[in-house]
């Protein structure tokens, strides 16, 4: 039996490999991307190949067709959703499993070539899918069946926050009581753990808490969109109604910018209707263009690129410019890190009320924290990282890899696993 584990994430996910001597390793996972141990959590339908293609592929064919076919971004986030039961793609109706098992083939095919032996895989999940306990057991099983769906059968799940802290752990010369943050795309989760207790296999009783608010870097990006870029597609216009009554740019379509995935919903007959009608009487006429370039064109994927790429960069930088021209769409826009820290600021506060709750429900002060371990890409965030410099002090703050450190901590999970068969390592 060989033991795996596998970090699924709303934007990126890794492999890890435990290895005869114990020792976990990290996977190449996509020898296309630039960085191979980390495969983009995108999922194409190829027109050539008839078929999906996953990770860097997925952005390469999807440009090679003039974005023609399907693009799917952040699909982890439908987990728990249960409105979405189907979609239709190209010629067929997929379920949520049917599509997520797309990824779990591309880590078979990955597996299969390193080893023939038969497989344990620990796969992440959030602490906190979303606050309803009915619809939680829905993510985790839809998860599931997708694993089995792509060749995994031996299959067990752990808290991704407390993968991260076993990740920490085993940097650690001497027992400490550590937070860990995993801050990603889709979530914010938290854990409070004992590490370096030098317990084996269960290690329940070193949980003290944890839990987890469904806010991340997709969360923040919506509200650049939502308040920085709306007007250049008629967020800010009006049109007249049949009593001539001038009236707001509809909410529910402007809704729809802020994910790009739900761009594409407005490609229906009866937004396209509504949009035509809009448009006669529309007080900006050229942004209406410019909303229906952006959904005909199926270029809003490129354009949240362009705003995680200023997101990214005011992380480093006071200010910078969001540029997208395509067609009838010209954006130029600057944007400080005041104005992103003012846009996520409810966000944050989320956040942080999440990490409160969570330290109180161990029944602890912050005080009582020895460290604070921050994983995911949010973690990098100027404002973010201040929360925990306010609440902790700068000097009880650790980090390793940001994107990969989950799946370290899956690969210790599903080492302890290997020694102790059976265990409740994972959840």
């Amino acid at each position: 039996m060989q033991y795996f584990g596998l970090d699924f994430g709303t934007t990126n996910s890794s492999l890890s490999w435990v290895g005869s001597d114990g020792k976990v390793e990290l996977c190449s996972l996509d020898l296309t991307a630039v960085n191979p141990r980390v495969l983009r959590s995108l999922l194409y339908y190829s027109l050539d190949r008839r078929g999906f293609v996953v990770g860097q592929r997925a952005i390469d064919e999807y440009l090679q067709e003039d974005m023609q076919g399907t693009l799917i971004q952040s699909i982890k986030t439908f987990l728990a959703d249960d409105s979405f039961e189907e979609t239709f793609v190209h010629d067929r109706f997929y379920r949520l499993e049917d599509l997520i098992a797309f990824f779990f083939q591309a880590v078979h095919q990955v597996i299969r070539s390193l080893t023939d032996d038969d497989i344990a895989l620990v796969v992440g999940r959030p602490a906190v899918f979303v606050d309803r306990p009915e619809r939680e057991q829905l993510a985790q099983g839809r998860m599931r069946r997708a694993a089995q769906l792509g060749k995994f059968y031996d299959i067990s799940f752990q808290y991704e926050p407390i993968a991260a802290g076993l990740a920490y752990e085993s940097t650690l010369r001497a027992p400490e009581l550590a937070l860990i943050a995993d801050l990603g795309g889709g979530t914010s989760d938290f854990t409070v753990m004992r590490l370096g207790s030098g317990n084996q296999g269960d290690r329940r009783h070193d949980i003290l808490a944890s839990g987890g608010v469904y806010v991340g870097g997709d969360t923040f990006d919506a509200r650049i969109m939502a308040i920085k870029l709306t007007p250049y597609f008629g967020g800010a216009s009006t049109f007249r109604s049949m009593e001539g009554k001038a009236m707001p740019f509809p909410k529910p379509l402007l809704a729809q910018l802020s994910r790009w995935h739900h761009v594409g919903f407005l490609r229906n007959a009866r937004a396209r209707e509504q949009l035509r009608r809009i448009r006669w009487t529309s007080s900006d006429p050229d942004a209406i263009d410019a909303l229906q370039e952006l959904i005909e064109s199926n270029c809003a994927f490129f354009l949240f690129q362009e705003i995680e790429r200023a997101k990214t960069a005011l992380s480093h930088e006071q200010e910078t410019t969001l540029r997208f021209r395509r067609d009838s769409i010209d954006i130029e826009e600057r944007l400080t890190r005041t104005e992103l820290e003012q846009l996520i600021a409810p966000d944050i506060a989320a956040i942080e009320s999440s990490m409160a709750s969570t330290i109180a429900a161990a029944a602890l002060r912050p005080s009582d924290i020895s460290s604070v371990f921050l994983t995911g890409g949010s973690a990098q965030i100027p404002a973010i990282r201040a929360l925990f410099e306010r609440t902790f002090g700068a000097d009880k703050l650790r980090a390793q890899d940001y994107l990969t450190s989950v799946a370290f901590g899956l690969g210790y999970s599903a080492a302890t696993l290997s020694r102790f068969p059976g265990s409740a390592a994972a959840c």
